[in-house]
């Protein structure tokens, strides 16, 4: 019983560091963009923040394993990060295209 309590308790600073993490980052891109108001590099800004948000997401839903079972909760954090990272070329080219 103790092995779990120290194990639920690792699990939770990692999820707090984590989510720490993405705060910081979102908070830089979030002030970036308030910087480059307009114009393609605020689009491509955009985009960046909605990747990282379905990487949190796709974080988030690994936490569905104990609810759905490992296939479902892996399936759906799979999908996430194929947004994520079709989001983070969709940013790419907006940027580099002109």
């Amino acid at each position: 019983m103790l092995k779990l309590a120290a194990d639920n308790l690792m699990i939770t600073r990692s999820i707090i560091l984590i989510l720490a993490i993405y705060v910081v980052i979102l908070a830089v891109f979030f002030s970036a963009r308030r910087k480059y108001k307009g114009g393609i590099v605020e689009k491509a800004i955009r985009y960046l923040i909605g990747t990282i948000g379905f990487f949190l997401l796709a974080d988030i839903a690994l936490f569905l394993v104990p609810s759905f079972g490992f296939q479902w909760g892996y399936i759906i954090h799979l999908m996430l990060k194929i947004v994520a990272m079709t989001c983070l070329a969709k940013a790419g080219l907006e940027f580099f295209a002109t």
